[in-house]
C-alpha cells in the first residue's frame, strides 16, 4: 500500500441532526480520520442519514470498520452504524489491471516475468477456456499504484508478446459499478446492433469504391454514376489531347451489343439532357473481366487497377479512415461480429493482416455516443486470404469475445438490357 493513499468509507444509519464536526470527533475516537462529508438532499440540503469518511490509509479505514460497523449506535438512531468501503474503493486499492491481446498458449510464468520488471505482483489470473488455452486476457494486481502506472505506461499498445501480432492492451480493470453500467448499455444497444448489422448485410453501402469495369471515351464532359446514396460525382479534368485519355481507358461505344455501356449519365451542369441507366456493365467477350475496384487519381478522374496495369494509390495501403471502405473482389470481403469494444479500425486491420493484404478495415460506431457497435468489415485483395481468415478467426477468442467471421453478401447486379 503506497504511503498517503487515502481511503473512502461509506457510513449509513447516521442521525440526520448530527453535524460533520460532531461525526469527525466521534470517528477520531477509534482511528485517524481526515474528514467527514455528510450526503445531503440536492433540493433541501438536509442530511440523508449517511456520510463519507476519508481515512489516510487502508489500515486506519479497517480500524474504523472494525470499531463501528454493526457495533455502535449513535444517539437518535434506531440501528447501529453501517460502515463499509465506498463503491469501487476496494478494487481501486487492489491496483488491478486488465491485460488483453495475450497469445493463446501463454503461460503464467511468461506474463509474470514480463510484468515483474515494473513491481511486485500480488496476484495473477489468466482467463482460460475448456482446453486450458488462454482466452487472450488476464487480471493482474500490483503492490502499489505507482507500479501499476509504470506497467501501463511501458506496455500498453507498445509491447508484443511472442506468438502474437498485436500489441498488449494494459489498462485499469473495470470496477463492479463500471461492469454493471457496461452490461446495461450492452442490453440497451443489442437489439439496435442486430438490426443495423442485418441491414448492412442486406443493403451494403457504397463508400467511394465504385464497382466499375469501364469508362467511355473522354469527350470533354464530366460524368455521374449512380451510388447507393444518390448520385456520386466523378469529375474528369479537361485534357487537351482526347486520344491520350482514350489510350488509358479504351472506348467501347462501337462494340455492338457486347460493348453496351451502362451506369453513366452526362453531368447535368453541362446542359445536356440527363439520362438514367442502371448500374451494370456488359462488355462482351472482348473484355471478359467485367468488374474491378475503381480508384480515383488527384484530378478526380476514375482509373481501374486493371487498366493501369498496376495497383492504384487508393489501394496501396489499408484504408481505416472514417471516410470509407475499399472493397476487394467478390469473395474477398468479410463481415465480422463480436469485435472487442476497445477495437478501432487500426486494431481490426492488425488482427486480420496476417492472412493476406488488407485493403480496408472498418469498425462501425454509434453516431451519437461514438461507442463501437462491435461489428465491421475487412476487405482483402484475394478470396483465398478471406477464406484463410474465416478458417482461423471464426470463433477465435479475441479480447474476451468469440469473433463471428463470414463472407459479406455481395451486391446484386442489375439485370442487363
Amino acid at each position: 500500500m503506497a504511503e498517503g493513499e487515502s481511503v473512502k468509507l461509506f457510513v449509513g444509519q447516521v442521525p440526520k441532526l448530527m453535524t460533520e464536526s460532531q461525526l469527525l470527533a466521534m470517528f477520531r475516537e477509534f482511528a485517524l480520520v481526515d474528514e467527514v462529508n455528510i450526503i445531503k438532499d440536492k433540493a433541501t440540503r438536509a442530511s440523508r442519514g449517511c456520510c463519507f469518511v476519508i481515512c489516510p490509509s487502508r489500515e486506519e479505514a479497517d480500524k474504523t470498520i472494525n470499531a463501528c460497523h454493526n457495533k455502535k449506535t449513535l444517539p437518535g438512531a434506531s440501528s447501529p452504524l453501517q460502515v463499509k468501503y465506498a463503491d469501487g474503493e476496494l478494487e481501486r486499492l487492489e491496483h488491478k489491471l486488465f491485460v488483453g491481446m495475450l497469445p493463446k498458449n501463454v503461460s503464467d510464468d511468461e506474463v509474470s516475468t514480463l510484468f515483474s520488471d515494473y513491481g511486485t505482483i500480488r496476484d495473477l489470473q489468466i482467463l482460460r477456456g475448456s482446453q486450458l488455452t488462454s482466452k487472450g486476457c488476464a487480471f493482474l494486481k500490483f503492490e502499489t499504484k505507482e507500479q501499476a502506472l509504470e506497467a501501463i505506461e511501458a506496455l500498453n499498445g507498445k509491447h508484443k508478446m511472442e506468438g502474437s501480432t498485436i500489441p498488449l492492451v494494459v489498462k485499469w480493470a473495470d470496477t463492479e459499478k463500471e461492469r454493471q453500467a457496461r452490461k446495461a448499455q450492452k442490453v440497451l444497444s443489442q437489439t439496435s446492433n442486430i438490426q443495423t448489422a442485418d441491414s448492412m448485410q442486406q443493403h451494403p453501402p457504397m463508400y467511394g469504391a465504385l464497382q466499375m469495369g469501364y469508362m467511355p471515351a473522354y469527350n470533354g464532359y464530366g460524368y455521374q454514376a449512380q451510388g447507393t446514396y444518390g448520385l456520386m460525382h466523378y469529375r474528369i479534368p479537361q485534357l487537351q489531347n482526347q486520344h491520350a485519355f482514350a489510350n488509358l481507358v479504351p472506348p467501347l461505344n462501337n462494340q455492338g451489343s457486347g460493348g453496351a455501356v451502362r451506369g453513366v449519365t452526362p453531368d447535368l451542369s453541362t446542359g445536356l439532357a440527363a439520362r438514367n441507366y442502371p448500374t451494370s456493365y456488359n462488355l462482351g467477350s472482348a473484355y471478359p473481366a467485367v468488374q474491378y475496384p475503381v480508384a480515383t487519381y488527384p484530378g478526380g478522374g476514375i482509373i481501374t487497377n486493371r487498366q493501369l496495369g498496376t495497383s492504384s494509390a487508393a489501394s496501396s495501403s489499408v484504408s481505416t479512415s472514417s471516410g470509407g471502405q475499399t472493397e476487394g473482389p467478390p469473395g474477398a470481403n468479410l463481415f465480422i461480429y463480436h469485435i472487442p469494444q476497445e477495437f478501432g479500425d487500426d486494431e481490426l486491420a492488425n488482427a486480420f493482416q496476417r492472412f493476406g493484404r488488407v485493403l480496408s478495415a472498418k469498425v462501425f460506431v454509434d453516431k451519437a455516443t461514438g461507442v463501437s457497435k462491435c461489428f465491421g468489415f475487412v476487405s482483402y485483395e484475394s478470396p483465398a486470404a478471406a477464406q484463410s481468415a474465416i478458417n482461423t478467426m471464426n470463433g477465435f477468442q479475441l479480447g474476451g469475445k468469440k469473433l463471428k467471421v463470414q463472407l459479406k453478401r455481395e451486391n446484386k447486379q442489375s439485370k442487363p438490357y
